[in-house]
Order: structure tokens, then C-alpha cells, then sequence
């Protein structure tokens, strides 16, 4: 026969039970809007029956129910939605961070605008261009016009120059500050690991340590690929290529291991800096050295006189009477805008070659964005553009005759402002092998502009893919207060019916106690 006292054992778990389901709930529902936090739930069983005790207890039907039980409070999470978040995640902050930077150096070209390199580089031209139609000492306006538009544009070179190092460094500190950044989640990690062990270690699931550790784990996505092995025994992170966690040992990341790093934002702004500021470096740089001694082709017209020491140009026909003195047009290759001022005549007595019209401002010799400026001596004195390709010998009794420019004659002004439509060769570059001078940076821009527009696309898609990532996440883990209410509410009747259990076991009891045996009261 059972125990008339089973019941209140019964009624008991049954309170107990739901007791735990509503604080489980309560504890989901106040935990809504907390970032990471994976909905829990009161995994109930019924609790391990008892034999029914008789004489046959083999042949005896069914066995006693011992009620419920909870056996464990389950944390609801998909570990492949984490995978895919945390992937996707660390992506789309890798296309944010190179999206930024790339709008950042158009900021920098600040093209078209009327300040920009562009505006300057055609206003160059077009100085040269009106020196030719005023090339004599009368008109030193048109000079001084030369030498401020080059100014201008070297100024415009330099300044690209020295905000694309800015920008590098401070990327640079980026990455360092990037780098402490993912330590400090390692070390927070590697902390909640050792507790979770501890915890776990005694049958109990630490389930919001858990999630503690999960979101730490979130946060390091976003700086860059992780990868998050888990077994019965043990719990290993890697971060790009570097184990960072291995069960309850800890490993720091160094900048040697940024190399291995593939995606998030460390990897951004590693390809921000080494692939797309170099880039953009290099590319005006290479303009820079190609307007100063690219090669050029230019056809030098008849009357021309070379300078002391120049080999004629192959085929070229001379004037029998000046072995300098070129009778047909001919065509000369020089060494870009120097190599061009320097077949020119200054208006100095006596009249001398130019000097090179650009220079380098740490004495280098090789032309880049940053160094590259006017020729101080000429900035200082106008009379030293050569804009003539002539000279005619003045007789100055008692003195020997001397070498005067012809001072009505523009002609290499004229050659200088017609680089504009020249071709220029830019050595063979990915972008383009040769093209006008501002055409080479109309497809710079045009570059630019391109991968600026590709960047926001893939920062767009990757923000859409990381968003529907989390939404399947949040399905599987996040808090519904809806159902959560609905939850409270059968969690609530379930109490009230274990509860309603035991008191009716207490009426039974108190009818057996006191309402049986009063015969004959």
C-alpha cells in the first residue's frame, strides 16, 4: 500500500520545480537588453520512480512516481549562429575600417574642388601658356604668375604628402592601440574560463559566466578572425593565426602576430595603411618625379639653339653657319620639366641656360609628393625662367661679343605649356603605362572614387549579412518577453496546482487524523 504521505513528497518537487522554472523566467525577463545574454530555461524531468512495494513487486503493475525534478538550468545557444555571427562580424568592421579610410583620402585630394591638384596642375600649364605670348622684361607679371601656380602645385603635392604620413602613423597607433585592446579581451577571457571551470567542475552550468565569455568573444571577432574550439575537456581560441586561448593558459598577442590576422578590424586598417595610403602615396609620388624627369618627347622648332655640350638629335638638320643652331624642326627626348627649362635661355647679360625649374628640398634627387619644390634661385629672380630657345650675339666694344636671349621669342614657354597635352610615361604602372599629365591623375581619381564606392557596398552588404546573422542568433538565444509573460503565467498555475496538491493531501490527512476513530465520542 502506498504511503498516505507520498502526496505531500509529490505536491513538494512540484512546488519546488516551478519555484525554479518562474525564477528562471523572471531571471530571462529582467535580462532582456542585456547585451549577450542567452535565454534560460528549467530542463524538468520526472524525478526517478520507486518500485511499488509488495510481496510480487515483479508482477505488480507500474511503479511509484516520484514527481518532478529540475535537472539542470539550460542556456539555449546554436554554436553555429555564433560561428557565422563572428565571421561575418569581423568583416564587416574590416569594411568599415578601410570604407573610412578611403574617404579620408578623398578628403585629402579634396577633388574636384577649386583648391585641389587638379585645378592647380591646369592653371600651371596655362602660366606657361601666357609667359609665351610675354616672354621679354617688360612683362615680369606673367613670370611671377609661372613661379606662383608652380608653387602652388608643388605646395598642393607636398601637403597630399604629408597627410598621407599623418594618416599612416596614426593608423599605425590604431593598430597598437587595437592590439592592447584584444589582450584585454584574452585576459577577461582566460579569467572567465578558469571560473567556469572551477564552477562546472561541482555539476553546476555556469551559464551566464558563459555568456560573459561569449560576448568577450564577440568584442574580439570584431578586431579580427577568431576561431573557438570547444570540447568536454578543454576551450581553445584562436586569434588570426596565434592560439591566444588553450583551455586555462593564456598567451599575449605581439605586433608579429598582426601578419597573421585576416579580417576585422586590425586587418583593416593593416590594408588601410600598407595597401591603399601607400597606393595613393606612390602614385604621387611617381607624378611628382614624372613632372620634374620623366621622360618626354618634345619637337624643338628650327632656330632653336642648343646648349654648350649637347649632341645634336639624331638626323637633325643644322644650320651650316651655327653648328648649334637646329635649321628644321626636330624631335629631342628630355628628362621632363628640368630637362626641358634647361635647353632654355634666361633673361640674364649674359644669357645662360636654365637651371633645373624644380628641386628637392632635402637634396635627394629623387622627386616625391613631399619633396619636391620651385627652385629657390628662381623663385628669388624671375629673369632665370628660360622661356626662349634662341640667343643672338651682341657686339659690345671694347668688350668681346656676348650671347643675349632673344627676348621677343616664347618658344619653350610655348613647349612647356604644350606638356599639357603631351604624353608622359609614368613607367609602366598597373593604372596606365602613359597619358597626359592630368589625365594620368583624372585616373588616379577615377581609381579612387571606384574603390571608395565598392567600399561602402561591401560595408553595406556586410552590415545586412551581420545583421541577419545576429537576428538568427537572437531567435535561437535571445529573450522573447512575450513569451517569457506567457511562460510566467504557466509556470504560475503549475505552482498553484503542486500547492494544490499538498493541501488537499493535508484535508486527507486531517480527516484521517481527526475525522476517523471518534466513535463513541
Amino acid at each position: 500500500m502506498r504511503s498516505t504521505f507520498h502526496g505531500l513528497e509529490l505536491g513538494k518537487r512540484g512546488v519546488i520545480a516551478q519555484q525554479v522554472a518562474l525564477n528562471t523566467t523572471g531571471h530571462n525577463i529582467t535580462n532582456a537588453n542585456t547585451p549577450g545574454y542567452s535565454r534560460q530555461v528549467a530542463q524538468m524531468v520526472a524525478a526517478r520512480p520507486l518500485e511499488y512495494p509488495s510481496v510480487t513487486n515483479s508482477t505488480s503493475p507500474g511503479q511509484l512516481g516520484m514527481g518532478v525534478e529540475v535537472n539542470a538550468i539550460q542556456r539555449i545557444r546554436d554554436i553555429y549562429f555564433d560561428v557565422e555571427y563572428r565571421n561575418q562580424n569581423s568583416l564587416m568592421n574590416e569594411s568599415k575600417v578601410i570604407s573610412e579610410t578611403l574617404g579620408n583620402i578623398e578628403g585629402v585630394v579634396n577633388e574636384p574642388s577649386d583648391n585641389g591638384l587638379a585645378k592647380n596642375i591646369t592653371a600651371f600649364w596655362k602660366a606657361w601658356q601666357t609667359l609665351s605670348k610675354n616672354p621679354s622684361t617688360e612683362d615680369l607679371a606673367a613670370r611671377s604668375a609661372v613661379v606662383q601656380q608652380a608653387m602652388a602645385m608643388a605646395d598642393s603635392f607636398n601637403s597630399m604628402a604629408n597627410q598621407f604620413t599623418t594618416m599612416g602613423n596614426n593608423i599605425t597607433e590604431r593598430i597598437n592601440i587595437k592590439v592592447s585592446e584584444a589582450n584585454s579581451y584574452v585576459t577577461e577571457i582566460s579569467d572567465l574560463t578558469k571560473q567556469i571551470k572551477h564552477i562546472e567542475s561541482g555539476g553546476d552550468n555556469a551559464n551566464d559566466l558563459r555568456d560573459k565569455r561569449d560576448y568577450l568573444v564577440d568584442q574580439l571577432s570584431k578586431l579580427g578572425n577568431v576561431k573557438v574550439t570547444e570540447t568536454s575537456q578543454t576551450y581553445q581560441i584562436t586569434f588570426g593565426t596565434k592560439q591566444v586561448i588553450d583551455d586555462l593558459n593564456s598567451d599575449t598577442i605581439v605586433q608579429a602576430d598582426v601578419a597573421g590576422v585576416t579580417s576585422g578590424e586590425i586587418f583593416g586598417y593593416v590594408q588601410s595603411r600598407d595597401t591603399f595610403i601607400a597606393e595613393y602615396t606612390k602614385q604621387i609620388d611617381l607624378m611628382a618625379n614624372t613632372l620634374a624627369t620623366g621622360k618626354i618627347e618634345v619637337t624643338l622648332p628650327a632656330g632653336s639653339i642648343l646648349p654648350n655640350g649637347m649632341t645634336p638629335p639624331a638626323g637633325a638638320q643644322m644650320d651650316p653657319t651655327n653648328p648649334r643652331k637646329l635649321a628644321a624642326d626636330a624631335k629631342v627626348t628630355v628628362d621632363g620639366l628640368n630637362g626641358l627649362h634647361r635647353l632654355g635661355y634666361t633673361l640674364e647679360d649674359p644669357a645662360t641656360n636654365g637651371k633645373d625649374f624644380f628641386v628637392t628640398s632635402d637634396g635627394s634627387g629623387k622627386f616625391t609628393a613631399e619633396n619636391i619644390r620651385v627652385n629657390p634661385d628662381i623663385a628669388k629672380d624671375l629673369k632665370k625662367i628660360a622661356a626662349s630657345l634662341r640667343i643672338e650675339t651682341v657686339s659690345k666694344p671694347p668688350a668681346a661679343p656676348t650671347n643675349k636671349v632673344v627676348q621677343s621669342n616664347g618658344d619653350l614657354a610655348l613647349l612647356i605649356g604644350g606638356l599639357a597635352e603631351k604624353t608622359f610615361d609614368f613607367g609602366g604602372t598597373a593604372l596606365t603605362a602613359s597619358s597626359t599629365y592630368g589625365g594620368y591623375y583624372e585616373a588616379v581619381m577615377s581609381q579612387l572614387g571606384v574603390q571608395t564606392d565598392h567600399a561602402k557596398k561591401m560595408l553595406e552588404n556586410g552590415e545586412l549579412l551581420t545583421d541577419h546573422a545576429d537576428s538568427l542568433r537572437q531567435s535561437i538565444s535571445g529573450v522573447s518577453p512575450d513569451e517569457e509573460t506567457a511562460n510566467l503565467i504557466k509556470f504560475q498555475h503549475a505552482y498553484n496546482a503542486s500547492a494544490r496538491v499538498i493541501t488537499v493531501v493535508d484535508e486527507m490527512l486531517d480527516k484521517l487524523i481527526n475525522g476517523t476513530g471518534v466513535v463513541g465520542r
